[in-house]
């Protein structure tokens, strides 16, 4: 499969990558490195991301080339981490292009490209990036890694989650190989102020509990955040904050409900155990993976919890 789309690369120079709304460390640094590989290759380059993107996830000089929109046309398109189109950043600018190769990890995926390069097992699309280097010879350069390793660190919550593998290690072992500061990144991404803990005081405040304790639910409204919005430095401040309700004693499934719009909730579904969450995703248009998944809900907050508690149920 990597073989077939790098030839479709090889075809093609004129490329636009795209990855999915709201972006998060896998999709910002899947998208610089294979941006910077594909510059190796001679290609010209445009980014489209969306701007809903925090300043944390800058870490080197290649996301200075981000654009929110372009009036380019393009002869491939590339989409990076993102299971089906309504999520995708950009997506109007496929319409035009000859090619369209979607490259992803998620089970949900809809496979949406003229051409679907979908590793379930991979931890996160930054080990696919690198397999695409390797194929084709290309040396990875200093500030690639730092993209690949925010990708693999934040997907697997620095390397502690059940998506992890032998060979998510043996790849960012290859990494350490080219530098050995990634400590800066971790330390860049993971520091926080004073906001996030007033956050965190508020998603406490609202803990609901059922099944025995196995489902913990909680929220955070858009009167709780400082500027009364969800703006990309709210949803930094938020993001892992659900690992906290994760990692409760006896808890099976954690569900982070954050308030978009008036009537509009971005949820977050993660589990422990056996129970498949990405299946109640599915049911409300979002995806992902059977222990990590999200989506979008609209309504009022109760009726959102109500909701998802009749599809969460542990016995």
């Amino acid at each position: 499969m990597i073989s077939k789309l790098l030839d479709i690369i090889k075809q093609n120079n004129k490329i636009l990558i795209l990855t999915h709304k709201g972006p998060d460390g896998d999709a910002v640094g899947s998208v610089c490195a294979l941006g910077l590989m594909l510059k190796e290759m001679g290609k010209d380059i445009t980014y489209v991301v969306d701007s809903m993107l925090s300043e944390k996830l800058k870490i080197d000089t290649e996301a200075d080339f981000f654009c929110a929109s372009t009036t380019d046309m393009f002869d491939l398109v590339i989409a990076l981490d993102c299971s089906e189109l309504n999520y995708l950043y950009g997506s109007e600018y496929m319409k035009n292009a000859a090619e369209v190769i979607v490259i992803d990890h998620h089970v949900t995926n809809k496979k949406y490209g003229k051409i679907n390069c979908v590793f379930e097992s991979a931890a996160a699309v930054g080990e696919i990036i690198i397999d695409m280097y390797e194929y084709e010879n290309i040396q990875i350069s200093t500030q690639a890694a730092s993209w690949l390793y925010l990708s693999l660190a934040t997907d697997t919550g620095n390397f502690r989650y059940s998506n992890v593998t032998a060979n998510t290690h043996k790849k960012v072992a290859t990494l350490y190989e080219i530098r050995d500061d990634f400590s800066a990144i971790n330390k860049k991404i993971e520091e926080y102020g004073l906001t996030r803990l007033k956050y965190l005081s508020r998603i406490i405040d609202n803990i609901d509990l059922s099944s025995d304790d196995k489902v913990i639910i909680s929220y955070i409204s858009l009167n709780d955040y400082m500027n009364k919005i969800m703006d990309e430095e709210a949803d930094m401040q938020l993001q892992n904050m659900i690992d906290i309700l994760r990692n409760v004693e006896s808890v099976e499934v954690a569900v982070l409900i954050k308030q978009a719009e008036s009537e509009l909730f971005k949820v977050s579904l993660r589990s422990n155990g056996d129970f498949d969450v990405a299946s109640v995703a599915k049911l409300y248009g979002g995806g992902g993976h059977k222990k990590a998944a999200g989506c979008n809900m609209s309504g009022d907050i109760d009726t959102v919890i109500k909701n998802l508690k009749n599809q969460i149920k542990i016995n």
